[in-house]
């Protein structure tokens, strides 16, 4: 049996400018230095998809053409030694992903939106079987139980901070982190990258039973998605290089930009305070390197 060993990861302390003039001390534990391809929460939430593989199965799993979990399953086959099939939403196309998976031994499968709308119905998950024989199905961006057990190990029960913060796409990481949390005064704030109300919410419940209701120490914040997934503007594009130039530590657009920059907007307005010890997990979602 083959699987992937559970990281570790040191917090750093940066000078984080939320307004002008004004300052406070920001950890950043840094999981995106992990690996080059498998890095932050994706490392974690395939640790326990991709356990106790035998050398011979295979691995499937879905994403866009953007996709870093898809790039990150491409990266644990090759370092496992596994067979990996990777069914991507859309039209062909050839970008630095999608060269990076296939370099990593991936083999692509292009199918329609409409039909990829389908892939968690019985009968879609059917005919993959039948296509391409028995293999473990891992759920777009590792969502599900065993994405909730995996992020849950980003953390420890006693963690010396009053918020732990991270942007959340599939609220997975989050609610792994607020499981560990459980019985702590540790509060988890997730900023949410998908523009709409109760997203997260529902897809917890959706992929894996997960009650938010039962987490109190769980806040989901819906204010900074900036136009919805993947959207951005000229403010927010000004603060990543503000941060990156202060801090020197690469944030993405998709997800961190827009969790620290609602973060400064919650400092400003007052409902952070800026002695209160926080601690940022930093996802990944750089790309390929």
């Amino acid at each position: 049996m083959i699987s992937l060993s559970t990281p570790r990861a040191q917090d750093n302390a940066v000078q984080f400018t939320y307004a002008e003039g004004k300052h406070m001390t920001l950890y950043v534990r840094q999981f995106s230095t992990l690996h080059p391809e498998i890095s932050g929460n994706k490392w974690f939430k395939l640790l326990y998809w991709l356990k106790d593989l035998n050398t011979d199965e295979k691995v499937l799993s879905f994403g866009g053409a953007f996709s870093n979990h898809l790039l990150a399953v491409s990266a644990a086959g090759q370092a496992l030694g596994i067979s990996t099939q990777g069914i991507v939403r859309g039209e062909e196309v050839n970008n630095p992903w999608i060269r990076a998976m296939r370099k990593n031994g991936m083999e692509l499968h292009f199918i329609s939106r409409e039909a990829y709308r389908k892939k968690t119905e019985p009968s879609f998950v059917e005919e993959l079987q039948r296509q391409f024989g028995p293999c473990r199905i891992v759920p777009e961006g590792g969502a599900g139980l065993a994405g909730i057990a995996g992020a849950a190990e980003m953390v420890q029960s006693t963690e010396p901070y009053d918020w732990i913060i991270l942007p959340g796409g599939t609220g997975t990481t989050a609610a792994g982190i607020a499981h560990t949390l459980r019985t702590s005064s540790c509060k988890v704030l997730c900023f949410q990258v998908l523009k709409g109300d109760g997203i997260l919410q529902q897809e917890l419940l959706q992929s894996s039973q997960f009650q938010v209701e039962e987490y109190p120490n769980l806040h989901f914040q819906t204010d900074y998605h900036f136009g919805g997934y993947a959207k951005s503007n000229d403010v927010l594009r000004e603060f990543q290089k503000h941060w990156l130039s202060h801090t020197h530590i690469p944030i993405d657009l998709v997800y961190g930009a827009k969790a620290l920059y609602g973060v400064s907007a919650l400092l400003q307005a007052g409902t952070i305070s800026p002695t209160d010890r926080l601690l940022y997990i930093h996802t990944g979602g750089m790309g390929p390197v």
